[in-house]
């Protein structure tokens, strides 16, 4: 009988365990060229697919975090670590990639905040936190990030565009899980 549940939950997962399969073959890829330099359509699939999954899976990953006897909102805190700790070495800055960014105190703060002002207006969605995290982090980015003035010079192009909607979703991609365990789980 163990064998037939198995059988019907691989039948139903087939395409979210590629998914899983294809993100980590891309990850190995990435250690594999650590420190080289960044390609940048190379490293769309790395985030975004685990994006999609953590996603999909949020409030399973979210129960599972939460069985870590911490406080809600200092398990919220620790569990965006590895995720900026992720995103920031696939979009690794012009300092080349480490292993612990140099950026990971400043966002850590800027999740602070964020979390703080999740619980003080008592928000049950995720939705409008994460769109509004998007879009202050794309402002920071434009006015005082390390890359403003190449972002600058190629704002309204679309090459512009499509890094400005990748630095909101980069921004999204670290506070989904953890949103997750402070709002839903």
């Amino acid at each position: 009988m163990e064998l037939i549940n198995n059988q019907r939950w691989l039948g139903k997962n087939k395409v979210w365990l590629a998914l899983i399969g294809l993100s980590i073959i891309l990850l190995v890829i990435k250690i594999i060229n650590y420190n080289k330099p960044a390609q940048f359509f190379s490293d769309i699939p790395l985030l975004l697919l685990p994006m999609i999954i953590f996603i999909r899976f949020r409030k399973q990953i979210g129960i599972s975090i939460k069985k870590i006897p911490f406080p809600k909102f200092l398990l919220y805190l620790l569990s965006s670590v590895p995720f900026i700790i992720f995103e920031e070495n696939i979009n690794c800055l012009q300092t080349g990639c480490r292993v612990i960014p140099s950026t990971l105190p400043f966002l850590l703060t800027f999740v602070l905040i964020l979390g703080l002002a999740v619980r003080f207006f008592r928000t049950k969605n995720i939705a409008l936190p994460i769109i509004i995290f998007s879009i202050l982090g794309l402002v920071f980015e434009l006015t005082l990030g390390a890359s403003r003035v190449q972002l600058h010079a190629m704002l309204f192009s679309p090459t512009g565009i499509l890094i400005s909607i990748w630095t909101a979703i980069s921004y999204a991609f670290f506070v989904i899980i953890p949103l997750t365990i402070l709002t839903e789980v």
